[in-house]
């Protein structure tokens, strides 16, 4: 949850976190809202602050979008409500609908498109999207296949299935090793003529069903994916197709700044 105390103890630090990633390059900001959830801020007792909090995300990103100097969008992230890596949400596709719809409502009057990301099942994915569609801003979803056995989601669905059952502007892949999105992405780029993306995590193995929670440990991260090595995978998902590349977790500003370095140019008129 330490995202979510970033907002109510120190914003200036989402800020500078922002800005970070705007003078390494990133043409995209992703709002610090993976963790404003009612249920993942009702856990740790602030349930009563999600628009708040949600709100203050989304002006955070957008302020620092607006003053960057160079054209940046705004993504609004919206994440898996229950846990993330987990195969079998406990919840009905209507509850998520509207838990989704209302950080969409905050949200929307700060941010360019919505990234429901990091998603492990198809009717959760199916949820994020609907709500975002409520907005009437174009949306990006991203798949994760953390623990999955194969270029599956984590419930099993294939990749084909999932791009032909959910109507996004954009299709991803994110949060998971570089070497399994390396062996999905074509299996991605074959299913559809839309945009498609994708941005790995620096973490050893996870397992399927994590539950940060429920006390499982957060994997160590890998001392393998320094700046030059991610930027040169970045390079290969470009050769494959890959119309959006950045990071998520473990990749930094440095591995962002390489990637602006050795793309070829202009990489950014989505």
């Amino acid at each position: 949850m330490w995202a979510a105390w970033a907002l109510v103890h120190d914003p200036e630090l989402v800020t500078a976190v922002h800005t970070d990633y705007v003078a390494a390059g990133a043409d995209i900001l992703t709002t610090n809202t993976y963790h404003t959830s009612a249920d993942r801020l009702e856990y740790v007792g602030f349930g009563d602050r999600t628009e708040e909090l949600t709100r203050l995300a989304g002006r955070l990103a957008r302020e620092v979008a607006d003053n960057a100097g160079h054209d940046v969008m705004v993504a609004a992230s919206l994440p898996p409500l229950r846990h993330s890596y987990n195969p079998d949400p406990d919840a009905t596709y209507e509850e998520l609908l509207d838990e989704y719809s209302e950080m969409v409502g905050y949200l929307a009057e700060s941010v360019d498109l919505f990234l429901p990301e990091t998603m492990g099942t198809l009717f959760e994915a199916q949820a994020a999207v609907d709500a975002a569609r409520e907005s009437g801003r174009p949306v990006w979803v991203s798949f994760t296949l953390q623990g999955s056995p194969g270029p599956h989601l984590l419930d099993g669905t294939s990749f084909a299935e999932a791009v032909a059952s959910i109507d996004a502007d954009a299709y991803l892949i994110n949060c998971c090793p570089p070497e399994e999105i390396s062996n999905a992405l074509p299996i991605l780029r074959a299913a559809t003529n839309r945009l498609v993306g994708v941005y790995a995590n620096g973490f050893r193995d996870m397992s399927l069903g994590y539950r940060r929670r429920e006390g499982d440990p957060l994997p160590s991260a890998r001392t393998d994916m320094g700046t030059d090595r991610y930027a040169q995978i970045v390079l290969e998902w470009v050769d494959a197709g890959a119309d959006i590349v950045g990071g998520c977790c473990e990749i930094g500003p440095d591995h962002i700044a390489r990637i602006r370095q050795v793309l070829p140019q202009p990489y950014s008129d989505l």
